[in-house]
């Protein structure tokens, strides 16, 4: 038995490695699957009642109120925290798929059983009746409630004793969450402490909630409306993020591959927000914001703003046929394995993970998010970038027209650097701009800063174009648009090309300046840089 575990989101008690196993995805999630679509069965209940599917079967949002509100009523008798919201969700999640196998094999409870393990539990905590009542009472529940939800915990405990030890009822509910088609509806928001967002986990905190029995009163309490009624794809909103800085929270990195097969890691975006998305084009919440996010993204590309979609368990070509659709134009990466969602414990998707540009998680939120949404989260983050002086610039990696690798790093505290983003080999403006720029490069020399051009182009362009302006600074080659699009110069212009751009930074790394082009002709003079290099 698993001691220390819960049962009803709070309680210690003898049904302990039965409810260990049910709230085990809670901070272990596996892989999320297609629920099918909520239409097609035509008596099933409204979108908007429905909060999650397990293998096509609905839990609706008044049987999740009355688990909450039991697990919270038990919890509080037996003198225990209070569970989230999203924890109750995922134990009841979690006991439709042992109750299926278990139930299918034979086993059963009676009232009787139930009863006795009731009168147990009570004389452990020594409470009596009357409390019992007192607290039931209290979330407007009856005995006949808590005694039905003994009664299948009773049959999930005798169902996973047959399993052999600990560890193997662990992995057989891993591997039937692994297997089970689950969808998640209902939005969580987690807004950042240093209590809940953790650099190894991202844990959920014991929210107070009041449930009213069904009724509308109900429904509301747990949904949170929108301050913009207008918008119908869900009732929930986001708390306003703190603005306080939490370094302590640094966001963990990772690599995956975009749609092209190219690496790509969270920390070449540091210096920029992130808004990291996880998603699947089988979600229906996913699909509800797609669109959204695209919008969003491109109005907060130049901003400092970039959103990354994390997708779960898709190929290639099924993500790039339903971002095209829904003008998603944003890095999109392949978690195939889902490893990158169980690192960041990703229960159910849309999930969405706000990142400040010095790399610390400041949000979490679980369900859709609409652009206006978005903003009000990055809102506080924007007011500490403002100042582009503070901004860090992205660290980055390319290969010069040589075939050498060049660092962003390497200059850290020894030179400024002037970053000069070009659009390809064919652009005449492009040559112009750059023969300006190496008429002038002894000045930026003799300032003792290193000038860098890149462009969205392979390494033989890039060659060329160093060949046919005669340049004596690097020409790095940014084929993959990674760097190109973490300064948010990348595809600006609508065309799949870099806008024409300066950035100068400091020897501390800061970017101290910068301009994006507004047409292929918008770029500064070289006198112009030079008085911002220093």
């Amino acid at each position: 038995m698993l001691g220390r575990e819960i049962c009803f989101g709070g309680m210690r008690c003898a049904l302990s490695m039965a409810i260990a196993l049910l709230l085990a995805s809670c901070t272990s999630p596996a892989a999320l699957q297609p629920p099918p679509p909520l239409t097609s069965v035509a008596t099933s209940p409204s979108p908007r009642a429905i909060v999650a599917e397990v293998d096509g079967e609905a839990i609706s949002r008044e049987e999740w109120q009355r688990t909450l509100a039991l697990d919270r009523a038990m919890s509080a008798l037996a003198g225990q925290p209070l569970p989230a919201p999203e924890e109750s969700l995922q134990r009841l999640i979690n006991e439709r798929l042992a109750l299926r196998e278990a139930r299918a094999s034979g086993l059963s409870a009676t009232p009787e059983q139930a009863v006795v393990r009731l009168q147990a539990l009570l004389l452990r905590w020594k409470k009596d009746e009357l409390a019992l009542d007192a607290a039931l009472a209290q979330h407007d529940l009856s005995r006949a409630d808590v005694l039905d939800a003994i009664r299948r915990l009773l049959v999930v405990e005798a169902y996973l004793s047959r399993l052999g030890s600990e560890d193997d009822a662990r992995r057989w509910m891993a591997e039937r969450r692994q297997r089970a088609k689950v969808g998640l509806y209902v939005s969580f928001s987690v807004p950042p402490t240093p209590a809940v967002l953790m650099a190894t986990s991202l844990k959920l905190p014991a929210t107070p909630l009041v449930l009213a029995p069904q009724s509308e009163q109900a429904t509301e309490a747990v949904s949170m409306p929108s301050p913009q009624p207008a918008y119908e794809r869900t009732p929930d909103a986001p708390p306003a993020p703190s603005p306080t800085a939490l370094p302590e929270n640094p966001a963990l990195d990772f690599t995956l591959p975009d749609l092209d097969g190219r690496p790509a890691t969270l920390s070449q975006f540091l210096g920029r927000i992130v808004v990291l998305n996880f998603w699947a084009s089988w979600c229906p919440s996913c699909r509800a914001e797609a669109r959204d996010f695209g919008d969003f993204a491109r109005q907060y590309r130049d901003r400092g703003v970039t959103v990354v979609g994390v997708n779960l368990r898709e190929d290639a070509a099924t993500v790039r046929a339903f971002a095209e659709a829904n003008g998603m134009d944003y890095p999109l990466l392949l978690d195939a394995d889902g490893a990158v969602g169980r690192m960041y414990e990703v229960v159910g998707i849309p999930t969405t993970i706000i990142v400040d540009a010095a790399g610390s998680v400041r949000g979490r939120h679980v369900g859709v998010l609409n652009a206006a949404q978005l903003a009000d989260y990055v809102a506080p983050l924007l007011a500490d970038f403002s100042s582009v002086e503070r901004r860090i610039a992205p660290d980055f990696t390319l290969p010069r027209e040589d075939g050498r690798r060049v660092s962003l790093r390497d200059y850290r505290g020894r030179q400024p650097v002037v970053l000069l983003f070009y659009r390809s080999a064919g652009c005449g403006s492009c040559q112009q701009q750059l023969r300006a720029m190496q008429a002038e490069y002894a000045r930026f020399r003799a300032r003792g800063a290193e000038v860098l051009a890149i462009a969205v182009q392979g390494v033989t362009q890039a060659g060329v174009v160093r060949e046919l302006g005669k340049l004596e600074f690097p020409v790095l080659a940014d084929e993959a648009h990674t760097v190109s699009e973490a300064f948010g110069v990348f595809n600006r212009l609508g065309d799949g090309l870099a806008a024409p751009a300066v950035f100068v930074i400091d020897a501390e790394g800061r970017i101290t300046w910068s301009h994006i082009g507004k047409n292929a002709n918008d770029y500064p003079a070289p006198s112009e840089i030079l008085k911002y290099v220093s």
